[in-house]
């Protein structure tokens, strides 16, 4: 008998606490919230194994304390830690959720990273007690009727997601207790004259429709690859909504709330199996001199770009007293019976997300990105190539996704960076079997 659980907490966000995203020493002091931040845990169980997943509208969750909080969660309710996962909307007006690196993006307060700690364990708990029997899930894909989304690399191009996918797990009654949905746009809605106000974006503003629909008891959404896609609406673009976050997620939940009506794929087979993998990740090892000389390059180029510079600084003096700048990240798949789930500890791109999907044995395959921590951006080798230094007459888009290492004190990807990533996946994904 599968089982599944879930529970919810709103997370209160102090005010003048910093918000998390939009670049170096924004100063962005919280002045209040608009839509809820949830803090969500799902159990199921397939009567050997349970996985659980935990969600927090942020802008991620880091690597140190999704292990942190993994291990406190797996020897309370016996789950091997593999069967464990932490996903995020990537919502840029979240506080940030990390105890060290990227220095000025938001300056975290260690009451609200106690506070989001106890949250985690509150509602895991309460999910697993509220697990009950579930009959069987459906999936499906509902195409957008129109771009939510809008590529800010390959302008001309304009690739997007196209599509969300779903799964309802429904109960022996009918009714659907979790709705799982997932689609690739970054969570900036909320800017402009929201720039300082606390949100969910617009992943929680869906899922505040869902309910409010009653499309399912729980939402929980996974973020699909967008590492180079923006929200086509934000509050610059739509400056007379009051509510500029529910503007994008009206247009999604019509179109998902269509294709759930047209029905999906009946899944019977729930079997649950899951593997994690901490990888060693490739870099580009660069020379004390070499990384003094792109400090300079970077400092030559405006005061902004400049803060790159110091970082390096940051990262000569540590490499000169013997650290090592190499970072572990940690892979995961989780499949449940067809459907496979890919989870991306970092920012992936549209392309890459998709053809990961298509590659996968499942029938059902999602990319989840930034789940598990943030090794922060996973370009498209195109991408790479096109910036093969820092500097020059053409920096944005493109750019700065590559040339934002040192905020983490980290090497440079390699050009290859997007191909190790799907084949640690696809490698894990393989030896479930």
């Amino acid at each position: 008998m599968f089982k599944a659980g879930c529970a919810e907490k709103v997370l209160n966000v102090p005010l003048f606490i910093e918000l998390h995203g939009y670049g170096f020493f924004a100063g962005r002091r919280n002045l209040g919230t608009l839509g809820d931040l949830y803090c969500r845990a799902f159990s199921f169980y397939d009567g050997s194994n349970r996985a659980m997943i935990i969600y927090t509208d942020s802008l991620y969750v880091n690597d140190d304390y999704a292990r942190e909080l993994r291990t406190k969660i797996a020897s309370k309710y016996s789950i091997h830690p593999e069967y464990i996962t932490f996903v995020a909307t990537h919502s840029h007006s979240t506080p940030p959720l990390y105890r060290s690196g990227f220095c000025g993006f938001g300056i975290p307060d260690p009451d609200y990273q106690d506070y989001w700690k106890n949250s985690v364990l509150e509602v895991a708990e309460k999910a697993f007690y509220d697990e009950e029997e579930i009959a069987h899930a459906e999936a499906g894909k509902a195409p957008l009727s129109q771009k939510l989304g809008k590529n800010r690399v390959e302008v001309e191009k304009d690739i997007t997601d196209e599509h969300i996918r779903w799964v309802k797990f429904i109960r022996p009654d009918g009714s659907c207790k979790i709705l799982l949905h997932s689609h690739g746009v970054h969570g900036i809605v909320m800017n402009g004259p929201f720039y300082k106000i606390a949100s969910s974006d617009w992943a929680g503003a869906a899922n505040h429709l869902i309910k409010e629909e009653k499309l399912a008891d729980m939402p929980l959404f996974m973020l699909g690859p967008c590492g180079d896609l923006n929200a086509r609406y934000t509050a610059r673009d739509i400056p007379e909504e009051k509510n500029p976050h529910f503007h994008t997620a009206k247009l999604y939940i019509a179109d998902l709330k269509k294709s759930i009506a047209e029905g999906g794929r009946k899944i019977t087979d729930l079997t649950i199996r899951s593997a994690m993998k901490t990888v060693r990740m490739p870099a580009v090892k660069q020379t004390v001199e070499e990384l003094a000389s792109d400090a300079e390059i970077f400092r030559s180029i405006d005061a902004y770009e400049a803060e790159r510079g110091n970082r390096i600084d940051e990262m000569i003096m540590r490499i000169k007293r013997g650290d090592d700048l190499t970072k572990n990240r940690d892979f995961q798949v989780l499949r449940i019976g067809e459907l496979s789930f890919l989870f991306v500890p970092g920012e992936y791109f549209i392309e890459d997300g998709a053809a990961l999907m298509e590659r996968s044995e499942a029938e059902y395959a999602f990319t989840v990105t930034v789940a598990n921590g943030n090794g922060g951006y996973y370009p498209a080798e195109k991408c790479m190539k096109r910036f093969p230094r820092p500097g020059g007459t053409v920096r944005g888009f493109g750019y700065y996704e590559i040339y934002g290492y040192p905020q983490n004190h980290s090497f440079k990807y390699p050009d290859n960076i997007a191909s190790f990533v799907a084949d640690t996946l696809l490698d894990i994904e393989k030896n479930l079997k």
